[in-house]
């Protein structure tokens, strides 16, 4: 057993010393609405800062897709993200953009204070190339997959409705199917450990630390961030 655990500590050590860390701001607010017994749509905006926390741009993410309703807790969703990503510390004017139309199937548990959130997503990523800080003719394409499980257990009420707050747990890892630039298959790991509180019965906000561990073309990075999140779902069909 100590023989495990020292071999446990060395690893980690390992994969801290050769990759590099940074702390980083991520911000997002991710809107959800239902117009029709099938059908919906999907409108998100994610904004994250980086170098010591808020010294550069990192990324802007806006994405849209519709979204067909088996049910109300089962949905398929389809659509396109617009991404610029910010990859200079000294040139922030420098921006790579990125094409990335994306798929996903997501289930929602719910029974009383206890909710599990998964989803199954696919990616294709059109991103530009480039020569050093400017773009070139061309994009890479990587085809990527991303699982995600949350948990939220509530402290305070038996079930989610305004007032309640709890803790969230989530975890999304990232894997690379295919990349023209031959990229590993292990893209990067997303840990998040925070509280949840619902301002609204449509609206829950979400606040925690967030930890990235990630494949870089230039080595391994580890991420220690702070995100805020902002999750709203609107039914829109008239009340019987």
């Amino acid at each position: 057993m100590k023989k495990s655990l020292l071999l446990l500590v060395l690893i980690a050590t390992t994969i801290t010393c050769f990759a590099t860390v940074d702390k980083q701001l991520w911000f997002g607010f991710v809107h959800q609405g239902r117009v029709h017994k099938h059908w919906g749509y999907w409108a998100e905006f994610q904004h994250r800062t980086k170098n010591e926390f808020a010294n550069n741009l990192h990324t802007e993410i806006f994405r849209v897709g519709a979204t067909y309703f088996v049910n109300t807790d089962l949905r398929i969703t389809a659509g396109y993200a617009a991404v610029l990503h910010f990859p200079s510390l000294t040139n922030q004017a420098f921006v790579r953009p990125e094409h990335r139309p994306w798929q996903q199937v997501a289930y929602n548990y719910t029974k009383g204070r206890i909710r599990l959130s998964q989803y199954l997503r696919a990616e294709e990523r059109f991103l530009r190339k480039t020569a050093g800080e400017t773009l070139a003719e061309g994009h890479i394409f990587r085809q990527r997959f991303r699982y995600n499980a949350m948990l939220i257990i509530l402290f305070n009420k038996k079930e989610f409705k305004q007032g309640s707050f709890g803790l969230v747990l989530n975890d999304e890892v990232f894997i690379n199917a295919y990349s023209t630039d031959k990229v590993k298959a292990f893209d990067q790991n997303r840990a998040f450990a925070g509280l949840s509180y619902s301002l609204t019965n449509a609206t829950q906000l979400q606040l925690g630390y967030l930890n990235v561990f990630s494949f870089t073309p230039k080595g391994n990075e580890t991420v220690h961030s702070l995100r805020f999140v902002v999750f709203h779902y609107i039914d829109w069909r008239k009340k019987k």
